[in-house]
């Protein structure tokens, strides 16, 4: 005969939420959301006959996560992510809990780490552990209720913001050279159209808009709550339109930027590729800027734009996707008074 429906309860003498499921105690701690989620998460696994283990450790999920890891990606990755992860391990203790995890202990673990100066690889180091979270917490993996770190860690731009983010053509030569033809076109299409990366590496054959010469990307968007980066549309220039073509006869269908394994690019893996660029460079006696990021190459096309149509400011907030100027000037009103054209218009203007 079964006995009672488990229930979510305040248990005072634990002081936090808990609630017993097939005759074991499970500790959900005391804030009330994140007890309903691990609440509910505990009850599926057993509707599903499932093992239930609602706390493991970071140390079993870094396991099974570097285990998907060096079965998906290359020996270098798993290298890097393994090392890094050890070293997180070892700074936070192999018993630490998932659930016991917060924002401070990974921003500890990356400024004890003084050989670590710079913004893009901390945001590469603490990325390595959101992703080991998020795995875990996927729903085809179901190893945990959901990621306790999400939107709580802040993720530097790897210096996307400013000057020392954009790219010359030097650079962008250099980097063309060394990088697999896969993410060259990925790295293209972020130049030639000044779009978020995040954005292009999910464009698909049917966003292709031939006689407006576009994307149109409007359904990538339209779920989501915020419109403080809403895109509708992508312009494409000849050599984009060229390189759009092709890719689309190779992929009809889903998504056309695919790396080497014939998959989707992933944020993790987009940061990675530049982070290994960047070390094998070094390698060789070759240095990048600090701030070279892929997200700079939407810097570097507003920057140029600015350059050679400062008076066509409306037309690059309709490239950006930007909903109005204010952006724009912050983040380039230092361009501005660097033109020429700018100053014409004012010897010209009949003020009183």
């Amino acid at each position: 005969m079964p006995g009672p429906k488990p229930k979510l309860n305040w248990t005072k003498s634990l002081n936090q939420f808990a609630c017993t499921i097939e005759g074991k105690l499970h500790r959900l701690g005391i804030d009330k959301a994140d007890a309903e989620k691990q609440f509910a998460f505990l009850m599926n696994k057993a509707d599903m006959a499932e093992p239930i283990r609602g706390n493991p450790t970071f140390a079993e999920i870094a396991d099974g996560w570097l285990e998907h890891v060096q079965q998906t990606f290359d020996p270098d990755r798993y290298r890097v992510c393994r090392d890094r992860l050890n070293e997180f391990i070892a700074f936070v203790g192999g018993g630490m809990k998932v659930k016991e995890l917060r924002p401070r202990h990974v921003e500890e673990w990356v400024t004890s780490k003084t050989n670590v100066t710079k913004d893009g690889t901390k945001r590469l180091y603490k990325a390595m552990i959101l992703a080991a979270l998020n795995w875990a917490a996927a729903a085809k993996n179901r190893l945990i209720a959901f990621n306790p770190l999400r939107g709580k860690i802040v993720l530097p731009e790897g210096g996307s913001r400013g000057g020392e983010a954009v790219w010359t053509p030097e650079i962008f030569k250099l980097v063309l050279a060394n990088v697999n033809p896969n993410f060259g076109d990925l790295l293209r299409a972020c130049a030639w159209t000044g779009a978020r990366p995040s954005t292009i590496r999910r464009v698909e054959a049917r966003h292709f808009v031939p006689h407006l010469r576009l994307w149109d990307v409007e359904d990538l968007y339209r779920n989501r709550t915020s419109k403080r980066k809403y895109v509708r549309r992508i312009w494409l220039n000849p050599k984009m339109i060229k390189l759009v073509e092709r890719l689309n006869r190779l992929h009809p269908a889903g998504p056309i930027f695919r790396n080497t394994k014939g998959t989707l690019y992933s944020g993790d893996t987009v940061t990675m590729m530049m982070f290994k660029l960047r070390r094998r460079l070094e390698r060789n006696g070759i240095e990048l800027p600090a701030g070279i990021c892929v997200y700079g190459l939407r810097h570097s096309f507003a920057t140029t734009f600015i350059k050679q149509h400062p008076d066509k400011l409306e037309y690059l907030r309709e490239l950006l996707g930007h909903s109005s100027l204010k952006m724009i000037r912050k983040t380039y009103g230092h361009l501005f008074d660097e033109h020429a054209a700018m100053h014409s218009v004012l010897d010209g203007l009949a003020v009183l």
